[in-house]
């Protein structure tokens, strides 16, 4: 057999793997629960949400990837797993690197990205080796299961510079700049969550104002609504 009788030529559906990020309050963790969805609680402010399955609070990074290593390998008829938030998840395999893995001042909690591993910054690229080499193949590995991945954030107002060099302010998830984009290009779907007049939504495609992206050909708006959403992703066909 050649390489090339291993092309794929055909579409294959597989669980939506999705950043969903707003206000606090808008009703993000409530749209997990809706999925049906395992919380990985990695800030403790979900307790509230009636007919939620979380894990305990989370507070390291090791024990956040406890969890992924064992629900990526025995899901166990999970259909959904979300991260709350990301953003949190982030801030934690950051203190990892900078608090626990520099063997200069192990715990010392003056470390920074700046200063930790020698300076210069080195802590950024360990934290983006984290991401890179277990965080996302571990997500991969949940998705490739058969289990819709949602990656729950805040929303903060960041300033981007596009790729023809201008800067512009933007809704999006509250990641640093340096650490953001591998998660808007792993995501299928970046949708906002806020609320109107109308009720609470999901933005699915982006603006000079908001960050937004879906590969269903959804509808530029949506009820915050999981069976809102599958209903939209099953009625046309993925585009690029």
């Amino acid at each position: 057999m050649t390489l090339m009788n291993t092309l794929i030529k055909t579409t294959t559906p597989a669980p939506p793997k999705m950043i969903v990020y707003g206000q606090p309050g808008v009703g993000k963790t409530s749209f997990a629960a809706s999925a049906g969805a395992v919380l990985l609680d990695c800030e403790n402010g979900a307790g509230a949400v009636p007919g939620l399955i979380r894990t305990p609070y989370l507070q390291s990074w090791p024990q956040m990837r406890q969890w992924l290593v064992e629900l990526a390998s025995s899901p166990q008829g999970l259909q959904a797993l979300a991260v709350d938030t990301i953003d949190w998840m982030v801030q934690r395999i950051v203190e990892h690197v900078v608090l626990d893995l520099d063997g200069k001042n192990k715990g010392d909690v003056t470390n920074t990205l700046g200063t930790a591993h020698g300076g210069y910054f080195k802590a950024r690229e360990i934290v983006q080796n984290i991401v890179y080499r277990e965080l996302l193949p571990m997500l991969n590995a949940v998705a490739d299961q058969g289990v819709a991945v949602i990656l729950l954030a805040h929303a903060a107002n960041t300033k981007i510079t596009t790729p023809e060099g201008f800067d512009q302010r933007l809704a999006s998830p509250d990641l640093p700049q340096w650490i953001a984009p591998p998660f808007i290009e792993w995501a299928d779907c970046v949708l906002y969550a806020f609320r109107d007049c109308d009720g609470r939504k999901l933005r699915t495609e982006g603006t000079n104002v908001i960050l937004a992206k879906n590969r269903y050909s959804l509808p530029s708006e949506l009820p915050l609504s999981w069976d809102a959403l599958m209903q939209s992703m099953s009625g046309g066909p993925a585009h690029a």
